[in-house]
């Protein structure tokens, strides 16, 4: 998962810089094994990393966090942008906030996304209010004898 991570900052990497921004990884665990469809893991990733390249201005940061706990394994995207309107529905089809080009269909299909991965997403605005934190929990899985 660590690997597949790294490789997927690597490719943000490249485009963040294309829009004049940067990436900060800050992956703390060294492993962690988790059978996954990578296609949707992937999509989700994406999404999340564009939103936050669409965005943070110029010469901004878009820090993308790994951290494992009893609960599971999260991968944070935080952006330096406008934030969010938390009142309401980002996941709904065809909605866009903000001036930013899009159909709407970005969050919607993430969250469907997860929803096949048994993984729970959610967006928040930073306690900083300098951004949003876009979240992804792989839950751990109890093993059935």
């Amino acid at each position: 998962m660590i690997a597949f991570l790294k490789e997927q900052i690597n490719n943000y990497t490249i485009l963040a810089k294309m829009e004049e921004k940067n990436i900060v990884e800050d992956i703390v665990p060294i492993s962690y094994k988790i059978k996954i469809q990578p296609t949707l893991l992937m999509h989700i990733l994406q999404n999340f990393v564009q939103n936050a390249i669409k965005f943070t201005p110029k010469e901004g940061n878009i820090t993308i966090q790994a951290r494992r706990s009893k609960e599971g394994f999260f991968v944070y995207v935080i952006d330096e942008g406008i934030g969010i309107d938390e009142s309401k529905d980002l996941f709904a089809p065809f909605k866009r906030y903000g001036n930013q080009t899009g159909a709407g269909l970005g969050l919607f299909l993430a969250k469907n996304a997860a929803d096949a991965l048994g993984a729970k997403i959610t967006l928040k605005n930073r306690e900083d209010a300098k951004g949003t934190v876009a979240t992804l929990l792989l839950p751990v899985r109890k093993r059935s004898l």
